[in-house]
């Protein structure tokens, strides 16, 4: 009779525990990043109620265990549900959620510990921290794109993109040309080389070309260089058309006096078949900056891709008409002087050629069109904004429109997460019951991808809550009625004495 009041005691004790943990995730509905939790249950010990006896109609001396009796209720485990909470969006791009498994990893300088809460914000230093002064880790990615050491991601809202020099031009055009303006008949694929003349305004009249398209190149100061290049039908001894261009920049005498990288840049001519499609091209490059004499122009060096290259501000810068050579010109000229009226010595790409499905094309009949102008210099610029990708990838634009990877961050997963400890403030650390910590790229393998302007809701549903409570108060009270009942058996017992 006594352990009747034990039983029903271990009962109340534990379903009190069992509410505990529904109060607990009743009260964190609202907690960015929690996870619900809980409770199991398992029967204590039994008391052998053990005895002999005889089966009804059995054997003699058969034995029979008259079986065995439970001693109450303890509490087995509080278990974390790790399910998916919902989103709510949010205005700040520091606003992180994982979408999937993983954590971010933060630390207080000291120890590490992993949440699923992503807000966070900048300190006075540019740290990105919790609420309760977690700094976030990160991988910096380095000058050459490369990602560096883990250490805690700061964003420096004053930090700046150094200028980048113009390496490569990439330009493509529909030409339409058939009208021969600029006319030698001594050089007849270079009259544009020959009428340019950078102490005129402009270096080459409005009449001597056919079509013309601006770019900026950039040095590595960042300054700015106005470039353009001109373009003119010129002869053909063969089906299909030619036409001539030059690249040059309006800012060198005639005389020669230039440095590197200034007035006429490059010549040379490009072929077109009897469709427009172009087929071959020729380029030529001064060996003496600044001059015009075609004895100094000779044919341009290729780079690994096959484009031919010009010298801007002592920089080699590829140039992209939508054409590239394998196999390095063929039956080049030793200069552009020797070519004189002669198509065939001008040389080419030839069978080495490979043309792109963009390339510069020449459609008789049709107006000159730019169809692609861009370079990949740019000048030095602030910081403006920054995005979080779906990877983690810190990426900030720059006041001069160009963008670049900062940061990344990466997110962690445990072989057992049910063997991580809470830590209270959306905190939860390793230990060695949570195995493994890998750290990876969010969106690859088994991690979660990163959401960026959005936070993560608790994932406690409060229907089952309200219905566990329920049940919780309802076995409290039936326990607890065990208690008195015993009471009430024991005191009956006690009367008989009377």
């Amino acid at each position: 009779m006594n352990s009747s009041l034990y039983i029903g005691a271990t009962g109340m004790k534990g379903l009190a525990e069992g509410m505990n943990v529904t109060t607990n995730n009743i009260a964190n509905i609202s907690t960015i990043g929690y996870k619900q939790q809980g409770i199991l249950f398992s029967d204590i010990f039994y008391a052998e109620q053990g005895g002999m006896g005889n089966w009804w109609n059995a054997q003699q001396g058969s034995r029979v265990a008259l079986g065995q009796v439970g001693m109450g209720l303890q509490v087995e485990s509080v278990r974390t549900m790790f399910g998916q909470g919902s989103f709510d969006s949010s205005n700040t791009v520091t606003d992180m959620a994982i979408s999937g498994k993983g954590f971010f990893q933060v630390t207080d300088g000291v120890d590490l510990y992993y949440t699923r809460a992503g807000d966070f914000r900048t300190d006075n230093e540019g740290v990105l921290r919790t609420p309760s002064g977690m700094a976030l880790n990160g991988y910096k990615y380095n000058a050459d794109g490369t990602k560096g050491s883990l250490q805690q991601v700061t964003i420096d809202k004053f930090s700046s993109m150094p200028a980048k020099t113009t390496t490569a031009v990439d330009m493509r055009f529909n030409l339409g040309l058939t009208t021969q303006n600029s006319v030698d008949a001594t050089n007849p694929y270079f009259s544009l080389l020959g009428n340019y003349d950078a102490t005129n305004s402009p270096a080459i009249s409005n009449t001597a070309y056919g079509y013309a398209q601006g770019i900026t190149l950039y040095g590595a100061d960042g300054s700015q260089q106005q470039a353009t290049i001109y373009f003119d039908s010129a002869a053909s001894s063969q089906p299909g058309s030619v036409v001539q261009y030059l690249i040059a920049t309006g800012d060198t005498a005639k005389d020669g006096s230039a440095t590197a990288g200034t007035g006429a840049l490059m010549t040379g001519t490009l072929t077109f078949d009897s469709k427009g499609q172009l087929t071959d091209m020729t380029a030529f490059t001064p060996s003496t900056a600044g001059s015009t004499d075609l004895a100094n122009w000779v044919p341009s060096a290729l780079s690994s891709d096959g484009l031919p290259q010009m010298t801007v501000n002592g920089v080699a810068t590829t140039v992209n008409l939508g054409i590239s050579s394998a196999g390095g010109w063929q039956n080049a000229p030793a200069n552009a002087a020797a070519v004189g009226t002669s198509q065939s010595a001008l040389g080419g790409m030839g069978t080495g050629a490979t043309v792109s499905v963009d390339a510069t094309t020449n459609y008789i009949g049709s107006s000159p069109v730019t169809r692609r102008n861009t370079q990949d210099g740019y000048p030095s610029g602030a910081l403006s904004t920054i995005n979080i990708t779906s990877d983690g990838t810190v990426v900030g634009t720059f006041s001069n429109n160009q963008s670049m990877n900062l940061w990344q961050i990466p997110v962690c997963r445990f072989t057992s997460e049910d063997g991580l400890h809470r830590e209270g403030n959306n905190l939860f650390s390793a230990t060695p019951d949570a195995g493994k910590m890998e750290m990876g790229e969010a969106g690859t393998e088994n991690y979660g991808t990163i959401r960026a302007y959005n936070t993560e809701n608790s994932n406690v549903d409060m229907a089952t809550e309200m219905t566990n409570m329920i049940i919780t108060q309802r076995g409290f009270q039936s326990n607890s009625k065990v208690v008195t009942t015993a009471d009430q058996m024991l005191q009956k017992a006690v009367e008989l004495k009377r």
